[in-house]
């Protein structure tokens, strides 16, 4: 699925998308046609244009035809999920919310880790909720690949009390782990997701755990294991399309451990198995990864592809993170992990204004326009204004 962009959808509700057929083609050609919806064969892809009314009624002659899963693939990009379901709490998607980053760690690549301190945990992850995070995101261990890995009983030891100093404290808590006993120790004390870098690289462990608890689960797109990075770089013919196939069979096996699609989010995975330029193009075709139909999770800040477009060290990357963050707001990410959490409310906040609230969300109230009827330059150049602003002024 190539969705519309948000000038398109404000311009008309019903702008179409573009559809990308690799599989049971002449199937779906008989389809479309039967539902009055033009097809493009060139290859080995069948493409379409269409309107979201026009691939319901895809969608019902797929199913009707036998062709399920074709059919449940179109319902899912058509209904998507409206929340991102965690342990006891839900986050609505029709807005942007912040994953707050809280590194356990003295070795983390921005510099931003509190160590073992409990006390300094709580410290930042009151920052945190001061700047209007939605959850915070605890990890120990770095996932830089030129740091040792942490022993999973030593972590574990290290993130329970922190997590459940946190819950006490009233804070939506994730696991940053893809280690199963780091997962249990963290959901035991309270955590409300597991945050799983591997991608199911290293088994289903760590998810299996977030099934049992029911907790929200973040797949992440992952070329290789955590912490090693491939001999050769990898290569893809189109790094989009691919890493949108690796995720839906990758959902496919959380389904089978038991994991709701309403609790699973994804996160593309910037710096994991591409080069800068493949981040860019993720970023740039993020609205694609909307074929799935699940939340999208961003966890870009501070990284390095920043710094190979505009040359600042990690620590100084936070304005060109909140970019990044917008753009990708309108193109449906709606989670965003970074260590920036005020910026990056900011940002977003003028984002979701801009790209998605309904025409006179923002207008004038009939207190505020015209606020200074008949005003002049003459009046503009008196020291004090003669006349108060009315409440709610928005002019």
């Amino acid at each position: 699925m190539v969705p519309p962009g948000a000038a398109q959808r404000a311009a008309h509700v019903a702008a179409p998308a573009i559809v990308i057929f690799q599989a049971n083609l002449e199937a779906v050609e008989r389809a479309a046609g039967a539902a009055g919806i033009t097809t493009d064969l060139q290859g080995g892809e069948l493409r379409l244009v269409a309107a979201p009314d026009e691939l319901s009624r895809l969608r019902s002659v797929l199913q009707d035809r036998g062709e399920h899963e074709t059919a449940e693939a179109l319902g899912r990009y058509l209904a998507p999920e409206r929340q991102w379901k965690l342990r006891t709490r839900e986050l609505p998607l029709d807005r942007p919310h912040v994953m707050g980053i809280l590194n356990l760690t003295e070795d983390s690549f921005s510099g931003d880790g509190v160590g073992s301190n409990v006390a300094a945990a709580l410290r930042r992850a009151e920052e945190l909720r001061s700047a209007g995070v939605a959850i915070v995101d605890v990890g120990a261990e770095t996932a830089r690949a030129d740091r040792p890995a942490l022993d999973a009983a030593d972590e574990a030891a290290a993130v329970a009390p922190v997590v459940a100093a946190l819950t006490r404290e009233g804070h939506c808590v994730s696991i940053d782990t893809y280690k199963p006993a780091v997962a249990v120790a963290a959901l035991d004390a309270g955590a409300e997701a597991v945050n799983d870098i591997s991608g199911l690289t290293l088994g289903a462990g760590a998810a299996s755990q977030a099934a049992k608890a029911a907790a929200g689960y973040v797949l992440n797109y992952s070329y290789s294991v955590p912490k090693r990075r491939p001999d050769r770089p990898p290569v893809y013919a189109d790094v989009v399309a691919e890493t949108v196939d690796w995720m839906s069979s990758r959902v496919a096996a959380l389904r089978e451990l038991g994991i709701a699609d309403g609790r699973i989010a994804v996160d593309p995975g910037i710096a994991f198995g591409k080069s800068h330029d493949e981040d860019l193009q993720v970023l740039r075709r993020l609205g694609e990864f909307r074929t799935l139909g699940l939340p999208i999770l961003l966890a870009h800040s501070r990284k390095n592809f920043i710094g190979s477009i505009s040359g600042p060290p990690p620590q100084d990357r936070d304005l060109e993170t909140h970019v990044a963050a917008a753009l990708a707001f309108e193109q449906g990410a709606r989670i965003f992990r970074v260590h920036d959490a005020a910026g990056a409310g900011r940002a977003l906040e003028i984002a979701a204004a801009i790209t998605a609230s309904a025409a006179g969300a923002f207008a004038p109230d009939g207190e505020s326009w015209p606020w200074r009827a008949g005003a002049s330059a003459a009046h503009m150049t008196r020291a004090a204004s003669d006349k108060a602003a009315p409440p709610g002024q928005r002019w």
